[in-house]
């Protein structure tokens, strides 16, 4: 789930000219997880990180990442 996360986030980096970095801050806060590292997140926790790039990417970029 740390994969599908990661790589959804750099699908939406490139098409938004965000950094990586810069979108994975709009991700955590996105997803409540902003005090957090991803890779000590619990599933559950990756689960709203994914639904949150799934949402983000959908309405703002016009991607399909689900």
């Amino acid at each position: 789930q740390l994969a599908k996360v990661h790589a959804c986030i750099r699908e939406m980096s490139k098409e938004s000219g965000y950094t990586f970095d810069e979108m994975k801050v709009i991700v955590k806060q996105a997803s409540g997880l902003e005090d957090k590292s991803f890779a000590d997140c619990s599933k559950t926790e990756l689960v709203l990180a994914i639904e949150a790039c799934i949402q983000i990417g959908r309405e703002q970029f016009n991607l399909n990442l689900g």
